[in-house]
């Protein structure tokens, strides 16, 4: 028999972009204004508001949105299809709604990734394979100093995203051990 913190795992980790985004959703409206009201987490969402948006400047600075959204247009992909869109999940989602983010499915997406607009990714807080990784294009096409920034930004962002959603599952498992 299924228990209640594998439940939770499924429910936060499995299923389509969809399904996370309604998850998230849903968790949002029970827990934003208890977990945005608890200093802790708060404190760490601020300071991750902080870092993302350092991380946006220097993605925009190198106009990775703009390249990233031509490339997913190409015949042969990129690296933001739909495989990278059902690697997002629940946890990741709602981050991004708590920061306040408008996250919702792009119509007619095919096979990019739903959550890819005309000028880059929707998220504040990319997935966390979208924090590792820097195509071809990037790598060939930067400055390195350029670069080492991105890395160095994209680092604090997941490692701040990584304690957000520890504490995130601590609520979480907390609800379900004390639900009847």
């Amino acid at each position: 028999m299924p228990t209640r913190t594998s439940h939770l795992m499924r429910t936060c980790y499995e299923g389509g972009p969809t399904d996370k985004l309604a998850t998230a959703r849903v968790l949002h409206a029970e827990l934003a204004g208890r977990l945005t009201a608890r200093p802790p987490f708060a404190d760490e969402l601020d300071l991750l508001r902080r870092e993302s948006e350092a991380l946006a400047r220097q993605m925009q600075a190198m106009e990775l949105g703009r390249l990233c959204s031509r490339c997913a247009t190409r015949p042969d992909g990129g690296c933001c299809s739909a495989f990278m869109a059902a690697n997002t999940d629940a946890l990741q989602i709602l981050i991004n709604l708590l920061l306040g983010a408008s996250v919702a499915e792009q119509p007619d997406s095919g096979d990019n990734c739903c959550f890819l607009g005309p000028r880059g990714c929707l998220f504040l807080i990319k997935p966390i394979f979208c924090l590792n990784y820097n195509c071809t294009h990037i790598l060939t096409g930067a400055d390195p100093t350029d670069l080492a920034v991105l890395d160095r930004r994209a680092a604090a962002v997941l490692s701040r995203q990584t304690r957000i959603e520890d504490m995130l599952l601590e609520v979480l498992r907390d609800r379900t051990a004390s639900a009847p």
